[in-house]
């Protein structure tokens, strides 16, 4: 299976992007006043404000955000109250924006910080949590609106807000029909985002007479460009079931791009990403206009260019569809993340699951590509991730045509273009239980494969990865968990996979293959282990004749992995002090494994993402101290929890000492239960003398090393309590 797809992003996009810009700043500039050269100040806002004044005290706080804004100067800061806050047109300052774009918040050429989560009674420290601060769209009105032109150091610092229930819609301008940003739209500026909540908020793009249908980007933030040598930071967000919808139009549908839409660099640390929706617009005409189809990019996060930073990211349940047409639809790509031609993507520490890529119907079904993580001709490096549950799917043929192709279950690492020649590094990953298929209906030709990882067009090194059960949907063949082929005019796929599981492939086609190396490509093994597939590779020629495969003397052969508790509902893919994958990696220099511990643990490093570290007991707190009033018992109680996995571990605690119980009857000794539980501690301190007592407390297990509790109680004649006296006042 070989298809091509053109681009979106690119230096020609950015140009369109800053094109309408400028259009917006042209009319812009005659509705807003210069603040340059200002000193800072704090303003304040508050639901019982009023928007009067300069709202530089609580005591005469305003009442609107936009009021503050429009009387901050660059460099000040404006503090908000627990509130909702809506669009109020007589402060609105950006009358140039279409009806389908007014803003909440509009803010051009200033540099500003705007924190929420305060309250009436505590302007010193924000609690956005207790102190939820909300700007609420009314699913008419876009979030909020950041606009760079006279000044290159336009930029927003946001902390503490929920931006929900907001709408944009496209035409973006007279001549474009896009829609940008339903929370917040960001153009010729970056932001930097700190507990920032993106929730339900939509971005539609504009149904067209002729041509393709509106684009629609970002429906939670878009940042559209930035300044060069800028990148906006977001720390600690979070981005829930906001949807965007590709305009219809009668030759092709809009293109639509997820939750998150960056044109630029961007920083991500500590980001949420769940139920977010990419639909790209359906035509009745072809499907095709300007070489494009109406695909769906990146269902949590999408775009290109610059610099791209993710770490920490928890990206569930996204979903990206392509377009409906009568015979090219679009395809779906990247069901969580979608990055097309940035200068680097760097992705750590995080979970993927359970994401969708699918592509749209027409006569030919269209191509549904990378489940979890699409990479387009973009360097890139991964490390310390889980793929899992992911799914990748083709349309649907409506006669007489082609079942759409699905590729790169979990992960898809493609190049399109031969101006570049990009590379990819993955390391530490667990890729598993990953999904591909054909659509439903239609001729099966087209194929498909690449259950867990699809490599195509580009050189890609896989280092300690645990590849387990991923499937592909029968007819299919190509490699349950690994497929290496050609991108068509571009060029041909290398891997090398270092010391890395490749386990319990046994769901496809007759014939199908857990590794699949397509003619004229090359993979070469360097250590490694096969456990339970149905059949590992492709090197005697079936399904198909096999490219240049080396090294598979250097793997071994099991019939199990010994995984802890593969598969559903656990998807734990640690592995048992049993495992045949234990110390046999014994020319590995990869210092840490998937979980951040150190490798070797024993002789030599392990095979797989894990490195094997017996589990232990942990109690919290620990050594505990109690202090008894008299002959009375007294209780308390401690949390048993385990390190170094994810199953639970079941547990025994003993205690020699006299005075010390597991049971309000003051008769248990010896008790047992699991990790996450509490155990129960009663002190007894009748027929002792007063002063300090100190036992031990032995928790062990079979699963897991144990822990020594430690325990003091204090038996004291009285406990002398102080109380503040309440006084009074009487007001005449």
């Amino acid at each position: 299976m070989t298809l091509k797809r053109s681009f979106l992003l690119g230096k020609g996009s950015i140009i369109v992007f800053l094109v309408i810009t400028l259009v917006l700043v042209l009319a812009a500039s005659a509705f807003w006043p210069s603040h340059i050269g200002a000193s800072s100040s704090t303003r304040y806002v508050a639901p019982t404000g009023n928007d009067v004044g300069d709202c530089n005290s609580p005591a005469t706080s305003c009442q609107s955000i936009q009021y503050a804004v429009n009387r901050a100067n660059s460099g000040d800061t404006i503090l908000v109250a627990a509130g909702i806050y809506t669009y109020n047109p007589s402060h609105d300052p950006c009358p140039f924006l279409p009806q389908g774009g007014k803003s909440v918040v509009c803010i051009v050429d200033k540099a500003l910080t705007i924190r929420g989560g305060y309250s009436l009674n505590n302007w010193g420290v924000p609690d956005p949590v207790n102190n939820l601060t909300v700007i609420d769209g009314q699913n008419t009105y876009r979030g909020g609106f950041l606009l760079g032109y006279s000044t290159i150091t336009t930029n927003l610092v946001m902390e503490g807000f929920t931006i929900q229930n907001c709408r944009a819609e496209g035409p973006n301008t007279p001549d474009d029909p896009s829609g940008f940003g339903g929370g917040m739209l960001v153009s010729g500026a970056y932001v930097v985002l700190r507990n920032v909540v993106f929730k339900n908020n939509k971005v539609y793009g504009q149904n067209t007479a002729s041509g393709a249908g509106g684009a629609a980007s970002g429906a939670g933030l878009a940042i559209n460009w930035s300044q060069p040598g800028t990148s906006s930071l977001l720390e600690h967000v979070v981005f829930d079931s906001n949807q965007s919808y590709g305009g219809s139009g009668p030759e092709r549908g809009g293109i639509a791009f997820g939750a998150l839409f960056v044109n630029g660099s961007i920083t991500i640390s500590n980001g949420l990403f769940t139920n977010n929706l990419a639909k790209a617009g359906d035509s009745a005409g072809s499907g095709i206009y300007n070489g494009l189809s109406a695909d769906a990019l990146g269902g949590a996060i999408g775009g290109g260019g610059g610099i791209w930073v993710l770490k920490h990211i928890t990206a569930t349940s996204n979903t990206v569809i392509g377009g409906n047409a009568t015979t090219y639809p679009g395809g779906g790509f990247g069901g969580a993340i979608h990055v097309e031609r940035a200068i680097s993507f760097y992705l750590a520490d995080s979970y993927i699951g359970y994401n969708v890529a699918k592509g749209g119907n027409a006569k030919n079904g269209g191509f549904g590509a990378g489940g979890g993580v699409l990479v387009n001709t973009t360097p890139a490096m991964i490390e310390q991730v889980y793929f899992i549950a992911n799914s990748a799917i083709g349309g649907n043929s409506t006669g007489g045509g082609l079942a759409g192709p699905g590729g790169g279950g979990g992960l898809y690492l493609w190049r399109t273009g031969a101006d570049l020649n990009p590379s990819a590094s993955l390391t530490n990953i667990v890729v598993a239980d990953n999904y591909v298929a054909l659509g439903s209906s239609g001729d099966p030709k087209l194929g498909g494969g690449g259950g867990g990882i699809q490599v195509q067009g580009l050189q890609a090194n896989i280092t300690h990865a645990t590849i387990a059960r991923n499937r592909l949907e029968p007819p299919l063949v190509s490699g349950q968990g690994l497929l290496v082929l050609a991108s068509p005019g571009v060029g041909s796929a290398t891997a090398n996979v270092n010391y890395s599981i490749i386990a319990d492939h046994t769901e496809g086609g007759t014939n199908a293959v857990a590794v699949l190396v397509q003619e004229g490509n090359a993979l070469t093994f360097n250590g490694g282990l096969f456990a339970g597939n149905r059949k590992d590779t492709n090197i005697d020629g079936v399904p198909m004749p096999p490219g240049t495969i080396n090294g598979l003397s250097t793997v071994l052969s099991a019939s199990t992995a010994g995984f802890v508790a593969p598969g559903p509902p656990n998807y734990d893919y640690h592995i048992l002090p049993t495992s045949p994958a234990v110390d046999q990696a014994t020319s590995s220099t990869t210092p840490l494994d998937i979980d951040g511990q150190e490798r070797p643990y024993g002789i030599a490093a392990d095979l797989g993402a894990d490195e094997y570290v017996r589990p232990r007991l942990v109690v919290k707190p620990n050594p505990i101290v109690i202090i008894v009033e008299g002959n009375s018992p007294t209780n308390s109680s401690v949390l048993i929890n385990v390190e170094y996995t994810s199953s639970p571990v079941s547990w025994t605690a003993s205690t020699a000492a006299e005075w010390l119980f597991f049971d309000e009857n003051l008769s248990i000794k010896n008790t047992s239960g699991q990790s996450e539980e509490k155990l129960p501690l009663w002190f007894n301190p009748a027929g002792l003398e007063l002063g300090v007592y100190d036992a031990l407390v032995n928790i062990t297990s079979q699963e897991a090393d144990g822990v020594t509790l430690q325990v003091r109680m204090i038996k004291v004649a009285h406990v002398y309590r102080n109380y503040l006296p309440l006084i009074f006042r009487s007001h005449q």
